[in-house]
């Protein structure tokens, strides 16, 4: 008896809806309604004409951002040696080509034959200077001691500039809203001074982003690939310090006095998508258009469409999406309820 009785308050709630305009075909005929007319009236999905107007686009991403010290540059010893000589201290301030460190490497005309028969000399060697490649701090000089034998190419020390700059993990969906490269860019440290403007650096694939493990459970910014990333210079006097979080304002385009329409009217929001227009006789279009920058609420339409022209707002699913029984993975029914054969019926738990 309860099933009936939940089995008819659904086909009321259903009859209800359709005079909304908001029940799927597909969800009428899982309930038994057959009547053509009433299937009919369940395509409407409540749709209503909008103006296309003129209007300003300007498209603002707030992005979680790390601030990354600069990485030195390292003085090699291309062909190894042996430590003659150092000329600065570990944490030496230094102008690039000051001498860092003196090397011995075995002279290119080879050992000098001994006089009379003796055996030969000791191979002759020569001092070559190795220089700061960069302005910066010299690190890693700490345990390199006159004597020590280097292999060819083996890095004596490192010159680091004293700079930073302020890196912004991006999802790689959300590159679509990159019109060009970001020109403004605030940075603002959590619990640090007043933000400040960055200079853009780069925004290029994540750095390592390809070996991040993805995060448990599928979260965003999971997965292979790991996106992309935004990068700019921090001001010399904005006083900050290798890994302090913060945030980075980015202004990824912006228009003025263009043909604009809200983005539910519109099927995609990347470089082209479709519209349907509605004429003044009421008959409708699918027509291609052009896009542009987005704010999240409205976009541009760069061609396909002209001011005082009517769509449909919100544009209806595309058909060859619109696949009967297709539900919102996030939709849910409730625990003590489930669905058989179109019906709600109830669960056991």
């Amino acid at each position: 008896m309860k099933k009936w009785i939940i089995i008819g308050a659904a086909l009321v709630l259903a009859l209800a809806l359709v005079g909304s305009g908001y029940l799927l075909v597909s969800r009428l005929g899982g309930l038994g309604v057959e009547d053509p007319g009433l299937q009919e009236a369940a395509l409407d999905v409540g749709g209503v004409p909008v103006e296309v107007e003129l209007g300003e686009i300007s498209s603002l991403m707030v992005l979680d951002a790390t601030v990354r010290a600069e990485p030195g540059e390292p003085v090699r010893a291309r062909n190894g040696g042996t430590v003659a000589h150092l000329w600065v201290a570990d944490g030496a301030e230094v102008e690039r080509g000051a001498p860092i460190v003196n090397v011995k490497v075995p002279d290119e005309s080879g050992p000098v034959a001994g006089e009379d028969g003796e055996a030969p000399a000791a191979p002759a060697t020569t001092e070559v200077t190795l220089y700061a490649p960069a302005d910066g701090a010299v690190s890693g000089l700490e345990d390199v001691l006159v004597g020590d034998v280097l292999e060819p190419g083996a890095v004596v020390a490192t010159v680091s500039p004293e700079e930073f700059r302020a890196v912004a993990p991006i999802p790689a969906n959300d590159l679509y809203r990159f019109y060009e490269d970001p020109r403004d860019i605030m940075l603002q440290i959590d619990k640090g001074p007043p933000a400040a403007e960055c200079a853009f650096l780069s925004l290029g694939p994540a750095e390592g982003g390809a070996e991040a493990p993805a995060e448990e459970g599928g979260g965003a910014g999971g997965g292979a690939g790991g996106g992309a990333e935004l990068a700019c210079r921090v001001p010399a006097d904005l006083e900050v310090f290798d890994g302090v979080q913060g945030k980075l304002s980015v202004s990824t385009g912006s228009a003025t006095n263009v043909v604009v329409v809200p983005v539910t009217a519109v099927r995609g929001s990347a470089e082209s998508g479709e519209v349907v227009v509605v004429a003044s006789d009421g008959t409708q279009e699918a027509r291609e258009v052009g896009l542009g920058v987005s704010d999240g609420s409205f976009v541009e339409v760069t061609e396909g469409l002209s001011v005082g022209e009517q769509v449909l707002d919100p544009v209806p699913l595309d058909p060859r999406f619109d696949v009967p029984g297709a539900q919102d993975p996030g939709e849910e029914f409730p625990d003590e309820e489930f669905v058989e054969d179109g019906e709600y019926v109830e669960g056991e738990g």
